[in-house]
């Protein structure tokens, strides 16, 4: 089975699980509630992960799992995430026009950008991101 299929079938079936079950991740997704706490969260990170997301947000709600397990599976990462309705300015700031998005940052730059619900993308991303 091709790599990023076998994360994929896992990752599903960890989903369905987690429905049914309360679990909590290893490694937790750090929600930002300020522009100086990301600034000095997820700019002085060596590698930091944000999903742009919003409360009513369906696809964000959808995804949200498939982050959990990504965060536990890439530990050399930070994982973030940011209430695009809370701070508004920190999503216009870097281009946020769509939920949900995901941001890599690389030292404090940008260096890659998924918009939509995509677990493959994100994966490949995160991928790329430790090379």
């Amino acid at each position: 089975m091709f790599p990023i299929r076998k994360v994929l079938y896992n990752l599903r079936s960890e989903t369905l699980k987690r429905s049914f079950h309360a679990s909590s991740c290893a490694f937790e997704v750090k929600e930002i509630t300020n522009p100086a706490s990301f600034r000095e969260s997820v700019l002085k990170s060596p590698i930091a992960f944000v999903d742009f997301y919003a409360t009513w947000c369906g696809p964000c709600k959808m995804i949200a799992p498939y982050v959990d397990k990504f965060s536990d599976i890439h530990t050399n990462i930070n994982f973030f995430k940011v209430d695009v309705d809370e701070l508004s300015d920190v999503a216009h700031e870097h281009g946020i026009s769509a939920m949900p998005t995901f941001l890599v940052f690389k030292h404090g730059k940008v260096v890659d950008k998924i918009v939509g619900a995509n677990p493959q993308g994100i994966h490949s991303a995160l991928v790329k991101a430790c090379e």
